[in-house]
């Protein structure tokens, strides 16, 4: 508890130094009626203005600042780890959803590799016409042979493309002898200098009508460093087992290639930058919550005060009538108003709430108490609950004050009377605003009956 405390305290200090600085608390365009208001709901007190930008500031920095660890966290752990798990196996997509090129992570004995393998899409056969196949067979003369200047001497990999005329042509590839030129054109052993000659034969179906097309490569050795030998036999292992599993569901993956075992890996997410873009929107929202909080409390109160007018111009009638001065009817409000407040938190009651008008007339108690004129404490406290009624009040009673509190009863009995048809239409129009947020449920529920009505009606058919 003790260390919660000083972090409590230490947030609340920057926050200090924060307003102080950034002078968040000076009179400024925009913070006026927020200012005003929370000085009246602290009943005067002029320093509740700088409490308050305080606290919104040390929630803030407090957000800010778990945000950050959390961000940092993140980091760390995503570059230690930086992946999810190992994988056996990769799901294949499906039927005309097309091929899928796949960024792998593989780890090769104690080193990780990037590598991008292509998943075919699992084989089904496709309805088309004769004219398609002539057009494809007439591309692939130029398609397949890739950078290679021509069959005759071909060192990096021939494009064996898989389909042809947006799909309608589905191919199958074959070599002769096997081995030399992979399923996917990528040459995987050509270790004779002086050539091997390899047939190449495809079989284009489309819609159950195949051509067959047939050409011979001479294919040299390409200039291939360690690391691409190695991705090469990845490659060649992986599309093997591709083709061997182009019927399932699933890719299992190579355990072994070029004699060195593999283990695949996921890359996962790094989390890091929705955490840190997460944090700063949440500060962000505390930051423009905390004033409208503010404003919906001083709509409370407002609404309030205007209800309870009527219940304090009853009472001091009757006070002042009973003999009463002005200052007494006060001071007896402010009494009973105190007595109710302990006695309600001696029987712990959760939904205590305060009553602002006779928090105001306590107010007004004290400074008279402290040295403040009665009259001028009067006006005082018409103005700090910034409604006409009461500065209308508290104008009246200074002015009774100066001139004679002869006829003040018969003033305020009146004041009274007036203001108990205001509290109705004001309470009417409470209502009207509570039947209007009301509103969007009721066509809601409407929506809902009436989908459980017809539903079964349209089943029925």
């Amino acid at each position: 508890m003790k260390r919660v405390g000083k972090i409590s305290s230490f947030f609340e200090k920057m926050g200090v130094f924060l307003v102080e600085r950034l002078r968040l608390d000076a009179p400024g365009k925009g913070k006026l009626q927020l200012q005003q208001e929370l000085i009246a709901l602290s009943a005067g007190s002029k320093s509740a203005v700088k409490n308050y930008y305080v606290r919104k500031m040390a929630s803030v920095l407090v957000i800010l600042s778990v945000g950050f660890v959390l961000t940092v966290a993140c980091a760390l752990a995503y570059s230690q780890s930086g992946r999810s798990g190992e994988l056996a196996s990769v799901l294949r997509p499906g039927y005309g959803e097309g091929d899928r090129k796949t960024a792998l992570s593989v780890q090769v004995e104690d080193e990780v590799r990037e590598l991008e393998v292509t998943i075919q899409e699992r084989k089904y056969t496709d309805e088309e016409k004769q004219e398609l196949l002539n057009q494809a067979l007439e591309e692939l003369d130029t398609l397949l042979l890739g950078e290679n200047e021509s069959l005759d001497c071909v060192q990096t990999s021939l494009t064996f493309p898989e389909t042809l005329e947006d799909g309608a042509v589905t191919i199958c590839w074959s070599t002769s002898p096997y081995g030399v030129i992979g399923g996917d054109g990528s040459i995987r052993s050509a270790d004779n200098e002086e050539g091997s000659l390899v047939e190449i034969q495809a079989v284009l179906d489309c819609g159950g009508l195949e051509a067959i097309y047939s050409v011979c490569a001479n294919v040299f050795p390409p200039d291939m460093t360690e690391e691409e030998q190695l991705l090469a036999a990845i490659r060649e292992e992986v599309t093997r087992a591709d083709e061997d599993s182009s019927y399932g569901e699933e890719l299992v993956l190579p355990t072994t290639a070029a004699g060195k075992k593999l283990t695949w890996l996921e890359d996962s997410d790094n989390p890091f930058l929705s955490v840190l873009a997460l944090t700063l929107v949440l500060a962000l929202c505390v930051y423009l919550q905390m004033d409208n909080q503010v404003h919906k409390k001083a709509e409370e109160r407002r609404n309030q005060l205007l209800l309870d007018y009527p219940d304090l111009m009853w009472k001091m009638t009757m006070l002042l009538g009973a003999g009463m001065s002005i200052r007494g009817v006060f001071t007896r409000l402010s009494e009973e108003y105190v007595r109710s407040k302990e006695e309600a938190s001696g029987k712990r009651r959760k939904s205590r709430r305060l009553r602002y008008v006779y928090e105001e007339v306590t107010y007004t108690c004290f400074e008279m108490q402290c040295g403040i004129g009665e009259a001028e404490a009067y006006e005082r406290f018409g103005r700090r609950c910034q409604l006409p009624e009461y500065i209308r009040i508290g104008s009246i009673l200074s002015q009774n004050l100066k001139k004679g509190a002869k006829g003040l009863t018969d003033l305020l009995e009146a004041e009274a009377e007036s203001s108990l048809n205001d509290r109705k239409n004001h309470a009417r129009k409470i209502g009207e605003q509570a039947g209007t947020k009301l509103l969007l449920p009721m066509i809601l529920m409407l929506g809902i009956v009436l989908a459980i009505l017809m539903v079964p009606a349209f089943l029925s058919f």
